[in-house]
């Protein structure tokens, strides 16, 4: 089967600075990584640009190089007019599959993103677009559940559920530190939705009774300042800057995560790859007590503390401050998200492939 994938998400090798195709995390994660296993199962697979042609979809793959696909799987793509070309490649028989792992009809105006698809500051790329593609598609894959009921309440499509998988194998697990363990966080403070607010007056007093330290890893010098919105002092936090999809393993260098979710429809839409990331790097963590992380704490029999006021994390801090504990955790940990492996989710995904009609 030939796959043509059109990502928001994706910038094309020729027009990468370096000439290689770089993702952004929300690309990669829910197609960039699959797309070796799709082509080792003998699937013909291009990235590029979607385009109109003769009343059907190519994929510009290379400058002035175009493909056909017979399915097409696309990713955030919120322009004007695409909805009817999806109807003309429909009559042609192409197969169109919504990818969606955000609630974008729900974002935070404190989220970057709201900015960047909100018709007032953004007339030609926005949700209401959005909202008619997705309409005008023949599936689409949802991260959550969550999701998937949403979709089919609001747009009437035929969703399939495909959680969240990572390749684990990517991944180093840390060294426990036998000394002050670091807390920390990973990820771009521009995307959050008054989040990590939900830790301020948690962690001041145990920094300054030296039983944590605190680190962000992600940092951006255009974003809010992690260390602000926790309530922190700038020098009670270290940073390590964001870097490429490619490098993002080497973010997580902390003894602890944190997963400070605000109790909102778009976050319930959020799937729990923070958490998994976390597990892959043996890094015991604390998430917040929303859906995702809910259902992974019951399939994993409570593996990982869940909190919801202030007494939550403070406990749960208070417990991981131990070293026996962490590492009995950290264990625990590399064995389960065993099971949220790529090669795990590449099958699940090539199931539905085979069954697209």
């Amino acid at each position: 089967m030939k796959i043509g994938i059109a990502s928001a998400d994706n910038l094309r090798a020729d027009r990468s600075a370096d000439g290689k195709e770089k993702w952004g995390g929300a690309g990669w994660a829910r197609i960039g990584q699959y797309v070796p296993h799709l082509r080792a199962a003998g699937h013909e697979v291009v990235t590029g640009i979607m385009w109109e042609k003769d009343d059907s979809i190519a994929i510009e793959y290379a400058k002035e190089e175009f493909t056909h696909p017979d399915v097409l799987i696309v990713q955030r793509i919120m322009h004007e007019g695409v909805a009817n070309t999806f109807a003309k490649a429909r009559k042609q028989g192409q197969i169109i599959v919504q990818e969606i792992d955000d609630w974008y009809w729900g974002l935070d105006t404190r989220n970057e993103a709201w900015k960047a698809t909100h018709p007032k500051f953004n007339d030609k790329e926005n949700t209401a677009f959005y909202a008619r593609n997705v309409k005008a598609s023949d599936h689409v894959w949802c991260s959550t559940p969550w999701i998937a009921e949403k979709v089919k309440e609001r747009f009437g499509v035929p969703t399939v559920l495909l959680p969240n998988h990572i390749d684990v194998g990517r991944f180093t697990p840390v060294e426990q530190s036998t000394g002050v363990p670091t807390f920390g966080w990973t990820g771009s403070t521009a995307h959050r939705s008054g989040d990590l607010e939900q830790l301020k007056g948690i962690y001041g007093r145990f920094i300054r009774s030296g039983q944590i330290k605190m680190h962000h890893s992600g940092a951006r010098p255009d974003a809010p300042p992690f260390h602000e919105m926790v309530g922190l002092a700038e020098e009670d936090v270290t940073r390590t800057d964001g870097v490429n999809v490619e490098f993002y393993p080497s973010l997580m260098c902390f003894d602890v995560g944190l997963v400070p979710l605000r109790d909102i429809p778009f976050n319930h839409a959020k799937s729990e790859i923070k958490g998994l990331e976390y597990s892959a790097a043996g890094i015991p963590f604390i998430a917040s007590d929303l859906p995702s992380y809910r259902s992974l704490h019951n399939d994993w029999d409570g593996l990982f503390p869940l909190a919801k006021r202030p007494k939550d994390w403070i406990k749960a801090t208070t417990s991981l401050l131990d070293l026996g504990r962490r590492v009995e955790m950290q264990e625990a940990l590399l064995e389960r998200v065993q099971t949220r492996d790529i090669s795990i989710g590449a099958k699940a995904m090539l199931d539905v492939i085979g069954g697209l009609q």
